[in-house]
């Protein structure tokens, strides 16, 4: 039971993939007529620690709702580099260019076959790695950008299409009378969020980004009007997310979070799977229902929150393995908040060893379970201290996302916790979104071609309308009063 003994219903929105001629069905539209509803496709590929993705999306301009054409997923460990590496992930997976490059090929070709599509009805693609948040070094970022590149021409992606359009001309001939490309340029702002100035805070700053955006987006299924000031969570492998104020017509970054995530868990699971390189998706799905002791789960996952440091970063270049801009982050007034095991990383084999004692002691419904529990417990946390920091406003939204964030009973737990955290239910202030990165990536791709859905925004501030005057006036260099 829930705070003031009622049960919790989460707002979830999962992926419900639907075919390309499913999606023309569905708006009552013959494939190829556009003029009514003009539909944006966009391919979002992904290098991430664990898995690699290619999600292709579509996006219809009138209402700003984004449909999920399908999603292809592979085990980022089937590009382990033979030779020539120069990267790793966060769990040791060598990986090369070509090795990169094959995988990304592979994937978004699986996944544009299977949407029913081929990769000429692509208007564009966005190119993203969760895996550079463990990078120390500039060279290693150039070698991803250039491998996920390279496997995108490999599937026969044209470069025009994976970089913003400079002219009107250099967007689709269906789609060019729906960009406000004569008024308006995208000038880095996505969903009225500027990035912090300058230096780059931490590594992973465009999954961040693209989590916020995709968030905002996936709240319009869910009724919710997710617009700054807002705190966005990715619970990938490892974490992302920011939190947001309320100007317009754009809002400041006030918070950025780093760190592990997804990365607890797997190494919780590394002496139950018998895979080298293990994640919880390895797990096998547990078929005993039996009533679990809470005092059992608590306590296992007390001993690994013990090894857990959730914190503000005041000092140092590392941070669960993410590096970090203590300096830089104080001069824009950005709070870096993140999660280690440790030092860097060194208390993951401790947590392993929990996890296997755990298994040996009880079974696998029991190591989820204390998953689950971990996991809430580190939502809490993070909040608590972005709320401790003075960054939450009275309307501050929550939005999360990732495997280690909204799966199993996650939610459930979470809410809860919130909700003692804040003294209020809580279940009509936070969501959780499947896939809110790739969601993320057609909401950049629109913001790039300047298509906007002034009847249902997407940026702006809870309550608000369109911003799309202000943004005129804003890049007009007119003085602006918000």
């Amino acid at each position: 039971m829930g705070l003031f003994g009622k049960k919790h219903h989460p707002k979830l929105l999962k992926t419900q993939q639907m075919s390309y001629s499913d999606l023309f069905f569905t708006l009552r539209l013959s494939r190829g007529n556009l003029a009514l509803r003009p539909i944006f496709i966009v391919a979002s590929v992904e290098l991430g620690n664990s898995t690699t993705k290619s999600i292709v999306s579509a996006t219809d301009l009138n209402s700003g709702k984004t449909y999920i054409l399908d999603k292809a997923v592979r085990m980022t460990r089937e590009a382990l580099a033979q030779d020539a590496a120069f990267c790793h992930t966060i769990t040791r997976v060598e990986l090369s260019e070509e090795s990169i490059a094959d995988l990304v090929f592979k994937t978004l070709q699986e996944s544009t076959s299977a949407a029913g599509i081929t990769i000429p009805d692509l208007h564009f693609v966005v190119r993203s790695s969760g895996v550079t948040a463990g990078f120390t070094t500039v060279e290693e970022m150039q070698g991803v950008i250039t491998a996920l590149a390279k496997g995108c021409m490999l599937a026969g992606v044209p470069p025009r299409q994976m970089i913003s359009p400079m002219r009107v001309e250099d967007i689709h001939s269906d789609l060019r009378k729906f960009s406000r490309m004569e008024r308006t340029y995208f000038d880095g702002a996505v969903t009225s969020n500027e990035a912090p100035a300058g230096e780059s805070l931490v590594s992973n700053e465009m999954e961040g980004e693209l989590v916020t955006a995709g968030l905002k987006e996936a709240a319009k299924w869910l009724d919710v009007d997710y617009r700054n000031p807002v705190l966005s969570l990715d619970f990938g492998t490892t974490l992302a997310g920011r939190v947001t104020e309320d100007q317009l017509p754009y809002s400041r970054v006030s918070g950025s979070f780093c760190g592990l995530a997804g990365a607890i868990p797997d190494a919780f699971i590394s002496h139950v799977v018998s895979e080298k390189y293990p994640s919880v998706i390895d797990c096998p799905k547990s078929k005993l229902k039996r009533k679990l002791k809470k005092e059992v789960v608590r306590e296992y996952a007390d001993d690994v929150l013990r090894h857990l440091r959730i914190e503000k970063i005041t000092a140092g270049t590392l941070f669960g393995g993410a590096p970090v801009n203590v300096a830089a982050a104080e001069k824009d007034d950005v709070a870096l908040i993140g999660i280690d095991a440790g030092d860097n990383l060194s208390d993951l084999p401790k947590i392993a060893e929990i996890g296997k004692e755990l298994y040996r002691e009880e079974s696998l419904c029991y190591v989820m379970a204390v998953i689950d529990e971990v996991s809430a417990c580190t939502v809490e946390e993070l909040v608590g201290i972005t709320k401790a920091e003075g960054l939450l406003l009275p309307n501050t939204k929550i939005g999360i996302t990732g495997r280690a964030g909204i799966s199993g009973k996650k939610p459930e737990l979470i809410l809860e916790k919130l909700s003692n955290l804040f003294d209020r239910k809580m279940d009509k202030e936070v969501i959780f979104v499947d896939d809110a990165l790739a969601r993320g990536a057609a909401v950049l791709g629109r913001c790039m071609h300047q298509f906007g859905s002034p009847g249902n925004p997407i940026g702006g501030v809870q309550g608000s309308g369109c911003i799309y005057g202000k943004r005129i006036k804003r890049q007009k260099g007119k003085e602006f009063v918000g």
